[in-house]
């Protein structure tokens, strides 16, 4: 590939060109657990809940989260994950206390998920026993897995 002397590539070159974007060829995908827990990890805008697990192509780009130089770049990255893995939710009544969404399994770990101001996210200390909370709120990542 050529490139002029302004810094312009030369598209009258045959080969082939990269052009700037996303492209994930070659990036392993993240362990699903270690994926989920670095996704968990974070605090998201909005009140969402997870309908479904993570896929492949979402793993890979959770790799380029944690190998991305600048917060803006890791959050846009991990941002586009869970708005395409949840749906939204509208809260009846506002509250000044964390409000229990959801709590989502992965094997022997639970993720409890809160409606926190006006933000989604995971409290890990304290929460609840898994054997107190309503069934229609436990959502099991690795049965959705299987049932796929």
């Amino acid at each position: 590939m050529r490139v002029a002397a302004d810094g312009y590539i030369d598209l009258s070159d045959g080969r082939r060109v990269r052009t700037p974007g996303y492209h994930d060829h070659g990036v392993e995908p993240v362990p699903e657990a270690e994926a989920i827990a670095f996704l968990l990890s974070h605090t998201f805008r909005g009140h969402r809940r997870i309908v479904r697990p993570l896929s492949l192509q979402e793993r890979k780009r959770i790799r380029l989260a944690l190998w991305a130089d600048s917060v803006s770049e890791r959050m846009t990255l991990v941002d586009r994950v869970w708005r395409s893995m949840t749906e939204r939710v509208d809260l009846v009544h506002a509250s000044s206390e964390p409000q229990l969404l959801q709590v989502v399994r992965y094997g022997d770990w639970a993720y409890p998920l809160y409606a926190d101001g006006d933000s989604c996210r995971v409290i890990p200390h304290g929460g609840m026993p898994l054997a107190d909370v309503p069934q229609e709120l436990i959502f099991d990542l690795q049965m959705e897995r299987r049932s796929a």
